[in-house]
């Protein structure tokens, strides 16, 4: 007849010991003792062991529900919006989560490290974002010539760089700066009054002799030659 009781005592103690450990490793990674999260959880140590056999087998738990959070959250994005913003949302969201979250920004930088289902969670999580770039891309939002391992490097590097400079200088702007080399880069064709003006004297507008070597003439001869350098001089 006492069974369930203390199921449910054990239940509610093991989602302690998780509240407690997403906390505290957000707040210390692993370095955080085991005792002091089960002081966080107001259990004894004990209690956790019953729960987790190692910290680390604890942190690995925590992180995996956390990088399954983000799978989700990818995976509700697959069709929603303008592509381009939703991509760029969504890594910004990543940072924001990861730079506050010490156990969440070390998952996200081993990337295939970790327990079994830490791995297939992180599987999951780069098929979910390379869904979300390549929607990017077709939509021209996002070069064409990187992948998603590309695009997770840099995630990483501005999570570490928000962490490290949060304090200095105004939170997102370093990763507003790296985003903008994921995107494409204008090609710019010359008018063709850009071309005929290479082809004429800066000062008097004369034809030009096409150079047989080196730079190409600015000039028809010393005489405007000259005159430019007057100009320069006085201004």
């Amino acid at each position: 007849m006492d069974r369930a009781p203390r199921r449910a005592d054990a239940r509610r103690n093991r989602e302690r010991v998780m509240r407690a450990a997403l906390e505290a490793f957000a707040a210390d990674g692993r370095l955080v003792p085991l005792d002091e999260i089960a002081r966080r959880a107001g259990v004894g140590a004990g209690t956790v062991y019953r729960n987790f056999a190692t910290k680390e087998a604890l942190f690995e738990t925590v992180v995996t529900e956390r990088i399954r959070a983000m799978v989700e959250r990818a995976e509700t994005l697959r069709t929603a919006g303008d592509p381009g913003t939703v991509f760029y949302d969504y890594l910004a969201h990543v940072v924001e989560a990861a730079m506050v979250n010490h156990a969440l920004c070390e998952a996200l930088i081993e990337e295939g490290a970790g327990t079994l289902n830490r791995e297939c969670m992180d599987s999951a999580f780069m098929e979910a974002l390379d869904v979300l770039l390549r929607r990017a891309v077709e939509a021209g939002s996002v070069r064409d010539d990187v992948d998603v391992h590309d695009v997770r490097t840099l995630v990483t590097g501005c999570m570490l760089m928000e962490r490290l400079r949060r304090a200095a200088v105004p939170s997102g702007r370093i990763t507003a700066l790296a985003f903008d080399a994921l995107r494409p880069r204008a090609v710019t064709k010359p008018s063709d009054e850009t071309k005929v003006s290479r082809n004429v004297c800066e000062m008097c507008g004369d034809p030009l002799t096409a150079a047989r070597t080196g730079r190409p003439a600015r000039y028809c001869g010393p005489a405007c030659r000259q005159k430019a350098h007057r100009r320069r001089a006085r201004a």
